[in-house]
């Protein structure tokens, strides 16, 4: 699998035409959702590149990204005369670029992307790794492919447009990638006044939080060891944002990562040592920041839709847990009782 090249640009215009300029392709689309369509197209149409550019636009959220949707993105490609030749951009959160990505890498089984993220998560996440996919039966990413996108181009000022709502979504990847890698990048995390900072000073962190991943994505891409470790805090947010969805009540990705980073550190402090007075950070963090939901009603559920997550090798939830900050231990399978004990802590 080639190494993906990342691009924090100071002009999309100019980054972009560049990226598409050394994609050489037949017919270009654009993906998008009903908000980026409303949002960001404007200023994408103004690329001079993508005059002739075919948008494919559909529902906003993750209660899109779905098998049916998928299927309506292949109806158009096929329709419009896409080739294994043709060029997708995604342009949007993780929904659009986790879907688009898919529905190229297996249109007459496969053809090129470049991933154009406009939320937090997508920048420092969703859009970066090539990890691809839709929710099936339920469940979060059940289907779906790795693919490298071409080129991920990332514009802060897309920031501009994001709720803070949704801003902290992203937030929330980026405290686990602090957990990650060092106390200095968490502490900073948890001591920013987010809501007073611009877009571009984001910038920084942004970069910091994707040569992050990256780092771990390159070691490991198709997640047979290493990359796990990118997973911590989404075998339970992952049950979260799923039963959120089932009750009607959803979570954004997220702030449900947020609520999982707070019950799997907990593990990791009663199974690995992690330092209490640093769980209790980022816990204080999370309960002031991100909503509250209420998990002990549907421990059972939230149990079982665990037991469906891809980690898994043997009956039971494969938990990766933390020792200490950038210190990581795979393939823990911790049981029951203390899984809903974590979940009580939440």
């Amino acid at each position: 699998m080639s190494k993906q090249e990342v691009i924090l640009c100071e002009s999309l215009e100019v980054s972009l035409g560049r990226a598409i300029e050394k994609c050489p392709h037949d017919r270009l689309f654009i993906l998008t959702d009903e908000q980026t369509h409303r949002l960001c197209m404007p200023q994408m149409r103004e690329v001079s590149f993508l005059k002739d550019a075919i948008e494919i636009t559909i529902g906003a959220g993750d209660v899109h990204k779905t098998l049916e949707t998928l299927v309506s993105v292949w109806q158009i490609l096929s329709d419009k005369g896409a080739s294994r030749h043709s060029l997708l951009i995604n342009l949007g959160g993780g929904m659009v670029t986790d879907l688009g990505g898919f529905a190229a890498a297996t249109f007459k089984r496969g053809f090129a992307y470049i991933n154009v993220p406009t939320t937090l998560l997508a920048m420092v996440d969703a859009s970066v790794g090539g990890k691809t996919g839709i929710n099936f039966n339920g469940l979060k990413n059940e289907i779906g492919t790795f693919s490298i996108p071409e080129k991920v181009i990332i514009d802060v000022h897309f920031l501009s447009h994001l709720p803070v709502r949704e801003r902290m979504s992203g937030f929330a990847e980026m405290i686990k990638h602090g957990l990650l890698s060092d106390r200095e990048y968490l502490t900073r995390l948890l001591n920013l006044e987010y809501q007073e900072t611009s877009p571009e000073d984001f910038l920084e962190l942004i970069r910091r939080s994707v040569t992050i991943k990256d780092e771990i994505v390159s070691q490991d891409p198709r997640e047979q060891g290493l990359r796990k470790v990118l997973n911590f805090g989404h075998t339970i947010g992952h049950s979260i944002e799923s039963l959120s969805i089932m009750r009607g009540m959803a979570l954004l990705h997220g702030e449900a990562v947020a609520l999982g980073l707070v019950a799997e550190l907990y593990l990791s402090v009663k199974e690995k040592g992690f330092p209490e007075e640093i769980y209790q950070e980022v816990r204080n963090f999370v309960k002031r920041h991100y909503p509250n939901y209420p998990l002990m009603e549907h421990v059972d559920t939230l149990y079982e839709l665990m037991l469906h997550d891809k980690k898994n090798e043997r009956r039971g939830v494969n938990f990766t847990l933390l020792p200490g900050i950038g210190e990581f231990s795979l393939d823990n399978y911790c049981s029951k009782d203390l899984v809903v004990e974590a979940l009580s802590q939440v």
